[in-house]
């Protein structure tokens, strides 16, 4: 792959991850504000499963910088996530964070290894 095409991953990558920080967002405060019981207080699990996917989508705006140290950060609580509710891997849709944070990671490795090539 050329440099351009680096380029180019980069930036798909870059608003792929965009779109999943908004969505999430939105669709947060909406279920949040707008669900079954607006305002009422979140169970232990929810509030752990919340705070991993904010890490999770912490980490997708970190690769926008650090390919690699933000795919790693967006990719565990997903995992995390899978683990304690397997639920969530029955929605296909689902996919598309991790999907993303391995993207990062494998965009890292080849920009490493081109960039050492030019040297």
């Amino acid at each position: 792959m050329s440099t351009r095409s680096y380029k180019e991953l980069r930036w798909i990558l870059r608003g792929l991850s965009g779109l999943i920080i908004v969505f999430s967002l939105m669709m947060f405060f909406g279920e949040y504000n707008f669900g079954d019981n607006p305002g009422k207080p979140l169970s232990n699990s929810s509030i752990i499963g919340l705070t991993l996917a904010g890490i999770g989508l912490l980490g997708l705006g970190l690769a926008w910088k650090w390919e690699l140290l933000g795919g790693i950060i967006g990719l565990i609580p997903f995992f995390i996530l899978a683990l304690m509710d397997p639920t969530i891997l029955q929605s296909p849709l689902m996919f598309i964070w991790p999907l993303t944070a391995i993207l990062f990671i494998v965009y890292w490795f080849l920009n490493t290894k081109t960039t050492s090539k030019n040297n």
